[in-house]
């Protein structure tokens, strides 16, 4: 009886794991990310950076457009480890010190996504990395992604806090 106890154990451990790996990605190619944006509802259109030939997403959420490029890429077709979000907003003025609190403020108070300044360029934005290297779960993908709309609607909301 007690050898028969860990052999039983050992079968109920692998019967509960083998689900969970066929769950499991490191990467994915343009068609699965393509997927995963449309479920989240980010209407995303296929592109590619000119430079470098890796998929570039262009997707809204409500009506702020945003990019995703897609990072770390191998293989035919190309499985991409890392999706870079980013979403750049148009002062229509000089960026002014306030600005500068503003993204420190939500620097400091969110937990997901970094908010930054470009430099000379009168733009602020926000941009947010969903890296899944060594394997993440479908599931976690797919929270992740949903996420990014929170995050510029937070983004969005402390930054006008700040200009008022």
């Amino acid at each position: 009886m007690k050898r028969l106890m860990p052999a039983a154990f050992a079968a109920l451990v692998m019967a509960t794991a083998a689900p969970a790996l066929a769950d499991t990605k490191s990467a994915l190619t343009p068609d699965e990310v393509m997927s995963v944006l449309d479920a989240a509802g980010l209407k995303p259109r296929l592109s590619q950076d000119l430079a470098t030939g890796a998929p570039v997403f262009l997707g809204s959420a409500g009506n702020i457009n945003f990019v995703v490029r897609a990072l770390n890429c191998s293989g035919s077709p190309a499985a991409c480890e890392n999706l870079l979000f980013i979403a750049n907003f148009d002062l229509e003025r000089p960026v002014a010190p306030e600005d500068y609190v503003a993204i420190n403020r939500f620097n400091d108070s969110q937990l997901f996504g970094r908010a930054y300044v470009l430099a000379g360029s009168n733009q602020v934005g926000v941009e947010y990395v969903l890296e899944m290297g060594g394997g993440v779960s479908t599931d976690h993908i797919a929270q992740n992604v949903a996420r990014w709309a929170s995050i510029i609607g937070a983004f969005i909301s402390n930054f006008s806090r700040g200009q008022s």
